[in-house]
């Protein structure tokens, strides 16, 4: 799970960038000359948010509008980030965390929980916001001694892990058990990405990429009428890829065990299993395309930590979602219909 503002590193699994459509093509002199023979103004601004670099690219008729925006955008991206970490004093999920109840909370926090709930029934308990008590030990743990913590340790905080003891209605979140905490790394960025594109859609965007640390969504059929091109990188190899996908509106998120690794091998990393409490460790990354970012967030995690072959069951019981799980021994496995999205 990643991690809300704590800086440009990041849970980067099967890392996407950009190869072709606005995001490559913008800045080429070939470009340019299309652009503005068509009329259209480019726009690309990159920011810190949400614990990584956010890049909105956006193709407009006026450069001045497109900047104004995309200002807008990252205003709301802003504003939920601050409704949603847990490392910032004073937000809901800090209180909650802290006091175990948080009484009218916001609209947008009730809706990210409750959705976070339905994908851990889903998912058997795979995805799990209360996971961060075990979180916290693990980074403890190899922060000040340098080796994984104790199997009592992790006993202990794994008592406090169950996403059946969050209380959920509209005036009311709370926690019930004493230590219990949450985190929406694994779904919060995945929700703000979605109402960045909504804005920019509302104000009347029709070819946007949005780039979050390897989170995508994306606005329209790229630029040159034939998709968005974004390439699956080899979680072994940051030098290659192992794929293209072509985007026309879906949004892509990733996990990997690569990134925010605690030891060097990978065998310890952050994507833990809440039912186990241990390192998932069957799975190197994993990339769901879908169309919505906080549907392709979630399901990352819960297939990562899912494995390969329970993973592919889930993925094959939902419409409109499709992915690619790359195994520890680096087999590449493919839900049925992601070629649909294969360039």
């Amino acid at each position: 799970m990643a991690a809300l503002d704590r800086g440009p590193s990041r849970r980067q699994a099967l890392r996407i960038t950009a190869v072709a459509g606005v995001s490559l093509a913008l800045g080429g002199g070939l470009t340019r000359a299309f652009l503005r023979r068509a009329g259209l103004r480019e726009l690309r601004e990159t920011r810190t948010q949400m614990g990584t670099l956010v890049t909105i690219s956006v193709v407009h008729p006026d450069a001045v509008v497109a900047r104004a925006m995309v200002g807008e955008t990252f205003a709301v991206m802003e504003r939920l980030e601050g409704l949603l970490s847990r490392h910032r004093e004073g937000t809901p999920v800090s209180r909650l965390n802290r006091e175990r109840v948080v009484r009218d909370p916001p609209a947008e926090l009730v809706h990210v929980v409750q959705r976070a709930l339905e994908y851990s029934s889903l998912s058997d308990g795979a995805f799990d916001i209360t996971i961060a008590p075990l979180l916290n030990v693990y980074a403890s743990s190899f922060s000040r001694r340098g080796i994984p913590p104790t199997e009592s340790q992790v006993r202990e905080a794994l008592s406090r892990v169950d996403y059946r003891q969050v209380l959920l209605d509209d005036d009311r979140i709370a926690l019930g058990k004493s230590g219990m905490s949450i985190t929406l790394d694994g779904i919060a960025k995945g929700y703000i990405i979605d109402q960045a594109i909504e804005v920019l859609r509302e104000r009347g965007a029709d070819q946007v990429l949005v780039d979050a640390g390897g989170d995508m969504a994306s606005v329209g059929d790229g630029l040159w009428g034939d998709g968005w091109r974004v390439a699956i990188q080899d979680p072994r190899d940051p030098g290659r890829h192992i794929g293209v996908l072509r985007l026309d509106g879906e949004c892509v998120a990733t996990s990997g065990d690569y990134l925010q690794s605690f030891t060097q091998d990978r065998r310890f990393h952050h994507i833990l299993d809440p039912r186990t409490g241990t390192p998932a460790d069957e799975v190197s990354s994993v990339t769901i395309v879908t169309s919505r970012a906080m549907s392709a967030d979630a399901l990352s995690t819960a297939i990562f930590v899912l494995g390969p072959e329970q993973g592919l069951t889930l993925l094959s019981q939902l419409d409109g979602v499709e992915g690619v799980v790359v195994t520890k021994g680096q087999d590449i496995l493919e839900s049925r219909g992601i070629n649909r999205y294969l360039a």
